[in-house]
């Protein structure tokens, strides 16, 4: 996400109290008192540490400046840069951006009898399965397995809103909690998806940026990207393209850098098929993006002057193998670059490294990295 930010995070700091200080604050309240004195009374006066005319100063300088924060904070909050929560809120709406509530995930889940029936067997809206009697998908409404079948998939509700109904692995919601006569087993065929908490203030900040290109019906780039991340702020990046006249592919990751599964993506397709996201003559298409593989096998040394901090650097160098991973499937096309991994090593104290994967990939505008295996060793100390 920071990367459409980028132009507004970088934008020049103002201030509207000229970045005034406490200090200064209180420097001038004792200046302005000791050059008034003189002006009345004709006689120079210092005002010591003790002298109760400080202390009252001092304090009402305290209140002074705690008052010309929340003046700044007012300006500032008038401002993408800078604003925040309910401020943030207020400058979306003028956009005609309202922050996206908390989502339930769904996952769809088979439904098998023991033996074909005669009739229907009906399963009410409201009944329930889980995987161990904390997370809990339902029905939204009234399903029925035909006569003569013994078998059918139904798409299934977290009752909860939020991440929390994420990442149930196919196979695991497999107990029935409100019984349903004659069915012998349920089972999630996919992984559970969709679900999300309140969308937070750097994803509000980001589709208010962009909000603009969402007037336009000519489908620019910024409008599919806006309406792509206004289905969900867990998606990260998103690439339009148009490979023919009025062909638009669309191609997206997940935050974390995860690809897509079938059901996220055919929720962005059904989504931006409303006449007002679409312009009629576009054909729109939404996918995810190519996995290319890729491997890290590397080692590093520290310069023998830093054994002091050896044992720090290397829980940094760990911690920035995971940045670099991040950052390569962060976005789509980005080239597999084992230049990045020595460079985020070695600014955190890395004397140097040896990289043996991965090696330089360029990658195609539609394909997108994804870590196979990962393997950093330490290789000791070296002298400077």
């Amino acid at each position: 996400m920071a990367d459409i930010l980028n132009d507004v995070k970088n934008l020049p700091d103002i201030s509207f109290i000229d970045d005034l200080r406490l200090e200064d604050i209180q420097t001038l309240l004792i200046n302005t008192f000791q050059s008034k004195y003189k002006q009345i009374t004709g006689k120079k006066i210092t005002l010591a540490r003790a002298d109760p005319n400080r202390v009252i100063l001092l304090a009402a300088a305290q209140l002074i400046y705690q008052g010309l924060q929340h003046i700044d904070k007012a300006g500032k909050m008038n401002f993408l840069k800078y604003s925040m929560n309910d401020y943030l809120e207020n400058l979306a709406a003028l956009k005609g951006v309202t922050r996206n509530g908390a989502k339930k995930a769904s996952v769809p889940v088979l439904w098998k009898l023991a033996e074909a029936r005669e009739s229907a067997v009906g399963i009410p809206a409201g009944t329930r399965v889980t995987a161990s009697f904390d997370i809990y998908f339902e029905t939204t409404e009234y399903n029925e397995i035909p006569a003569g079948e013994t078998e059918k998939t139904i798409i299934m509700t977290c009752t909860e809103a939020g991440d929390a109904g994420n990442g149930f692995l196919p196979g695991e919601l497999n107990v029935l909690v409100d019984p349903v006569g004659f069915v012998e087993s349920v089972d999630n065929t996919e992984t559970s998806s969709g679900g999300s908490d309140i969308e937070d203030d750097e994803s509000l900040a980001e589709r208010t940026f962009i909000a603009p290109s969402a007037y336009s019906t000519a489908g620019p780039d910024d409008a599919y990207i806006y309406w792509v991340k206004d289905f969900d702020p867990q998606i990260g990046d998103v690439l339009p393209t148009s490979p023919t006249p009025g062909v638009v592919d669309i191609r997206f990751m997940m935050d974390d850098g995860s690809i897509p599964d079938d059901t996220e993506i055919a929720g962005v397709l059904e989504y931006l098929q409303q006449r007002k996201k679409r312009p009629l003559t576009d054909l729109v298409q939404v996918g995810a993006p190519e996995a290319v593989q890729y491997s890290i096998n590397a080692r590093y040394f520290i310069n023998t002057s830093s054994r002091a901090v050896a044992a720090s650097i290397q829980q940094q160098a760990a911690a920035a193998l995971v940045a670099y991973q991040q950052w390569q499937a962060a976005k789509i096309g980005r080239d597999i670059n084992p230049d990045k991994l020595r460079e985020m090593l070695m600014a955190v104290g890395v004397k140097r490294v040896e990289i043996t994967e991965p090696v330089f990939t360029v990658l195609e505008d539609t394909q997108v990295a994804v870590l196979d295996t990962s393997s950093l060793s330490y290789g000791g100390l070296e002298y400077d």
